[in-house]
C-alpha cells in the first residue's frame, strides 16, 4: 500500500485546535507556582534563571551551580523574556510537541483523524498533574522534550527520502530539540536506543530507494552538528564564566573520580540503599588526607541534615551530602580548584586500594551505587512493578487540595517575578480566604481535569496491551514477508522507550531509593503515544476506505504527488 496524500489542513481543523488548546489552558488555570526553600531544586532554578536575566550566567559558583545541565533555566530566563508565565509555557511548548507528532504523519491519514490524536495527546493527564507541573522542576519540562525528540525523529525519518526543502526543517527542530532535552537531565542516554531504530530505518529505507547520498548524509550530520554545537556552546560559557570546559560537573572526570573511588570501598556497613555508609567514610577518612578534610561536615550538623531520619545519609542524598561538605571545607571559592580537590580524593583512595590498605571493588566511573549479588533476584519482580505503575499512570493528581508553599515574602517575590505566576499562599488558613465562587470555578475546573485523567488511567494498561499485541502480531506478519513498515518501527520505537526508562527506574529503586513517582513522568506520554501510534499501523493498514469515508478524507488528485516528491511508501521493505 503507497502512502496516502491529504489536502492541507482545513482552517476550521486548525480553529477547533486553538480552541481545543484554550479550553486546557483554562482548565489549568487555577494550578498556581508552589514555592519552596529547596536550594538544590526549585529555589536553585530560580536564582539562576534570575542570574541569567541579569547578565551573569548561572550565577556565583558554588556546589549547587552546576550540578545539572542548563537547560531548565534558560527556559525559565526565555518565558520570561517572552512575557509568558511560566505554567503556561510549559503548556503551549507540550502543545507544540502534540502538533509536532500530528504534522509527522500528515502525509498519511486524513485531518479529522489527526485531530483526534492531537486532541488525545493534548488532554494526557500527566501533562497537568500536580502539583509536579506546580513546582519548578525539570519534571515539569523534560517529559515534555523526551516526546517532542520522538515526535521529530518520526517527522524527519519519514521524510529523509522527500525533498531537502521537506526535510531540512525536521532536521533542524530535532537537534535543537535533543541538544535541550540531552542538557535538561543527566539520565538521557535512554533516549538513543529509540532513536537508533528510527535512524536504521531511515538509513535502509534510502538505501532501497537510491537516494542521494550526500544528502541522506548532510541531513543527518545537521542533527548531529547542532547537538554538539548546542552542548558546546555550554561549556564554553561555563568555561568563561568558572574556568571549566563542562556543561555539567557531575560528569567532569574529577568528580567522578572522587564520586567513585568513595563507592569502591568495602565495609561491614555495606547495605541497600547506603552505597557510602559511616564505616566506609571513616575507611576513606584514615586513608585519604584530603577526604579527611570532610569529616567534621559529613558526620557533623551538615551530614545529620541530610539523614531525613534514616540511619545514614541514604544514596538519594549522599550526592548532595557529599558537596555540600566540599563546600563546607572551603572549596566552592573556585571552580578549577574544586575539580583538583576532587580529583586527589580520587587519587588518594585509589592508591590505597592498589597498595591493598583499603578492600575495594573494581574502579568505577559512574554515580549508580555499586551493584550486589543479592540485587540480581530483584530485578525482575521489581522491573514489572515499575512497568504496570508507567501503564497506570500513578500518581495522578490534577487538585491543588491543601497545598501550600513555604518561604518568606522576599523568596515570595523572586518566584512570582521569575515565573510570573500566582504562587500559592504559606499559610493553610490563607487558603479558606478564598471568595466561595471563585474557588467553587476553580474546584469544577480540576474536577474536569480529574476525571479526564482518571479515565485515561482506566484505560491506558488495557490499551497498551492491545497495541504491543498488535505490533507483535503485524511485526511477525511482515517478517514473514521479508518487511518492516514504518509505523511497526515506530511502534518498536516508543515501546523501546518505555522499556529503558522503566530499567532506570528500576536501578533506581534497587540501589538508591524507591520513591520514583517524579521521573516516571518522563514515560507516561510515551504511553499514550504508543497506543496512538500501534492504532495507526492497524487503521492504515486494513481500513483506509473506511478512514477515508469516516474521517473526511480529500480528494486525491488535488493533493497527491508521485513518490519520488512526497518520500516514503510505508511498506517499503528494510
Amino acid at each position: 500500500m503507497r502512502e496516502k496524500c491529504f489536502a492541507p489542513c482545513h482552517p476550521a481543523w486548525f480553529i477547533s485546535g486553538i480552541i481545543c488548546l484554550l479550553i486546557k489552558l483554562w482548565l489549568v488555570a487555577p494550578h498556581d507556582i508552589m514555592a519552596t526553600i529547596t536550594p538544590h531544586d526549585d529555589l536553585r532554578f530560580i536564582k539562576q534563571a534570575m542570574s541569567l536575566l541579569s547578565g551573569e550566567w548561572f550565577g556565583e559558583y558554588d556546589q549547587t551551580t552546576l550540578i545539572t545541565g542548563g537547560f531548565f533555566p534558560l527556559f525559565i530566563a526565555g518565558a520570561y523574556w517572552l512575557g509568558i508565565p511560566l505554567l503556561m509555557a510549559q503548556q503551549l511548548l507540550y502543545a507544540l510537541a502534540c502538533v509536532i507528532v500530528v504534522l509527522a504523519f500528515r502525509q498519511y491519514f486524513s485531518p479529522t483523524l489527526l485531530f483526534i490524536v492531537f486532541l488525545i495527546l493534548l488532554f494526557q493527564p500527566m501533562s497537568y498533574n500536580y502539583p509536579v507541573v506546580g513546582r519548578v522542576l525539570r519534571e515539569s519540562l523534560y517529559p515534555t522534550l523526551a516526546f517532542m525528540t520522538i515526535g521529530l525523529a518520526m517527522g524527519f525519518a519519514l521524510r529523509t527520502n522527500g525533498p531537502w526543502r521537506k526535510t531540512w526543517p525536521w532536521a533542524l527542530c530535532l537537534g535543537l530539540t535533543f541538544t535541550a532535552f540531552w542538557n535538561t537531565r543527566d539520565e538521557s542516554i535512554w533516549i538513543i536506543p529509540s532513536l537508533m531504530i528510527l535512524l536504521i530505518w531511515s538509513v535502509g529505507n534510502a538505501i532501497l530507494n537510491r537516494s542521494n547520498w550526500i544528502k541522506i548524509l548532510s541531513l543527518h550530520m545537521l542533527v548531529l552538528a547542532l547537538w554538539l554545537s548546542g552542548t558546546l556552546l555550554i561549556c564554553t560559557a561555563n568555561y568563561y564564566k568558572y574556568g571549566i570546559f563542562t556543561s555539567n560537573e557531575i560528569t567532569s572526570a574529577e568528580y567522578k573520580s572522587a564520586y567513585g573511588s568513595l563507592l569502591r570501598i568495602k565495609s561491614p556497613d555495606d547495605e541497600q540503599y547506603y552505597p557510602v555508609a559511616g564505616a566506609a567514610r571513616n575507611l576513606a577518612y584514615a586513608v585519604s588526607p584530603a577526604a579527611r578534610e570532610l569529616k567534621p561536615y559529613l558526620e557533623g550538623e551538615g551530614g545529620t541534615r541530610w539523614k531525613f531520619g534514616w540511619k545514614d545519609i541514604p544514596a538519594a542524598f549522599f550526592l548532595y551530602a557529599f558537596r555540600d561538605a566540599v563546600a563546607s571545607a572551603g572549596y566552592y571559592r573556585d571552580a578549577a580548584e574544586t575539580l583538583a580537590y576532587y580529583n586527589r580524593i580520587g587519587q588518594e583512595v585509589d592508591q590505597a586500594c592498589k597498595e591493598g590498605r583499603l578492600d575495594c571493588r573494581p574502579r568505577i566511573f559512574s554515580l549508580m551505587p555499586p551493584w550486589r549479588p543479592e540485587y540480581n533476584a530483584m530485578v525482575l519482580p521489581r522491573y514489572w512493578d515499575v512497568i504496570k505503575q508507567i501503564l497506570r499512570l500513578n500518581g495522578f493528581n490534577a487538585k491543588k487540595g491543601d497545598w501550600i508553599s513555604e518561604g518568606d515574602n522576599t523568596l515570595f517575590r523572586n518566584y512570582e517575578f521569575v515565573t510570573g505566576e500566582k504562587v500559592l499562599p504559606y499559610q493553610r488558613a490563607a487558603l479558606n480566604q478564598t471568595p466561595k465562587f471563585y474557588k467553587h470555578l476553580e474546584d469544577e475546573k480540576t474536577k474536569v481535569l480529574d476525571d479526564i485523567g482518571h479515565g485515561y488511567q482506566k484505560a491506558s494498561p488495557w490499551l497498551f496491551l492491545v497495541g504491543f499485541l498488535l505490533t507483535l502480531g503485524l511485526t511477525v506478519k511482515d517478517l514473514l514477508h521479508k518487511r518492516l513498515t514504518a509505523l511497526t518501527l515506530f511502534s518498536w520505537s516508543i515501546f523501546t522507550g518505555i522499556a529503558a526508562v522503566a530499567a532506570i527506574l528500576t536501578l533506581l529503586c534497587i540501589t538508591s531509593y524507591d520513591s520514583i513517582g517524579r521521573p516516571m513522568h518522563t514515560a507516561f506520554p510515551l504511553v499514550v503515544l504508543f497506543i496512538i501510534v500501534s492504532m495507526l499501523d492497524l487503521c492504515h493498514r486494513y481500513w483506509p476506505k473506511v478512514e477515508e469515508k469516516l474521517f473526511m478524507a480529500c480528494a486525491r488528485q488535488s493533493v497527491c504527488h508521485d513518490d519520488k516528491s512526497t518520500g516514503i511508501q510505508q511498506d517499503t521493505p528494510v
